[in-house]
């Protein structure tokens, strides 16, 4: 003898394989020899049936990011000019500068931030850390020439020291900082 529940189930089941076969005899298509419109195209029914219904998964809460502290850009001096500044040739077959030991340079303000490396060769070397636009460094060594770039050794405002590139000869990325 079934119980009540396992005959509404055997029910449910029954009822669903009926509504499947009517369904599928409504989407029956006449043979080709027996359509008179050819232009019409033939209508196609599409049915789908759950069978599982599966509750959403709640979503953990993220952590709101923090918010990133922003360089303090230098006050500008208006009768200073970085490109009025004297370019010399440090090394030979390697690009002008404009930067000394102890200056300070600031990253440019067009273009994205200036890498700081682990080592002098910019191709091999690990970026570990990001100078903003605007922000200063302080030179503290060099100059070196990575294939044919100006490459000196900074001070960045946090105390993070590593090497980054002045400039390639078309674009500098380091301009001399106006004085405090």
């Amino acid at each position: 003898m079934l119980s009540s529940k396992m005959r509404k189930a055997q029910t449910a089941i029954w009822a669903m394989l009926i509504v499947m076969v009517g369904l599928s005899a409504c989407n029956s298509v006449p043979p080709a020899a027996a359509t008179q419109d050819t232009a019409t195209p033939p209508v196609v029914l599409i049915t789908q049936v759950i069978t599982q219904i599966v509750p959403p998964t709640p979503v953990p809460a993220t952590d709101t990011p923090q918010p990133t502290a922003t360089p303090e850009l230098p006050t500008l001096t208006p009768t200073f000019d970085p490109l009025a500044v004297p370019i010399y040739y440090p090394l030979p077959d390697c690009v002008a500068s404009r930067l000394h030991i102890g200056d300070k340079a600031m990253v440019s303000l067009v273009g994205g931030p200036n890498g700081i490396r682990y080592g002098r060769d910019l191709h091999e070397s690990t970026v570990f850390a990001y100078a903003q636009p605007g922000s200063v460094l302080e030179i503290i060594n060099g100059p070196w020439c990575s294939r044919g770039w100006i490459v000196w050794l900074v001070r960045t405002a946090d105390g993070q020291v590593g090497y980054t590139p002045e400039g390639d000869g078309n674009t500098y990325f380091l301009f001399p900082a106006p004085p405090q």
